[in-house]
């Protein structure tokens, strides 16, 4: 039997998660009414201080792009920093779950 390193069940967790993000980019573009909602849950977890200031900053310049490829480019970024943000992302009740399912098997 194969066993999966913790990299390897951590870079397949990533890509699903890039996945669902790619998802949620096209949405939000489409919907920019989800911008506000990530605004209140990026405040109030934030308030509760279940996120710390640097993290806050990002996902905040973020929700300031107003360019939805630049927008996209950023939430999609293959950067370290934006995977571990993705991991716990603002962006919640965006896609419904038909939409994740469809998302995780493109």
């Amino acid at each position: 039997m194969y066993s999966q390193t913790k990299r390897q069940k951590n870079n397949l967790i990533d890509d699903r998660i890039l996945a669902i993000h790619r998802a949620i980019a096209k949405k939000v573009i489409a919907q920019p009414l989800f911008i506000m909602q990530a605004k209140k849950v990026l405040e109030k977890r934030y308030e509760q201080k279940l996120i710390r200031y640097g993290s806050y900053l990002l996902w905040q310049s973020l929700l300031e792009l107003e360019e939805p490829e630049v927008f996209s480019a950023q939430l999609l970024s293959v950067e370290p920093r934006w995977y571990a943000l993705r991991r716990s992302t603002i962006f919640v009740g965006v896609l419904t779950e038909e939409e994740r399912k469809d998302a995780l098997s493109e």
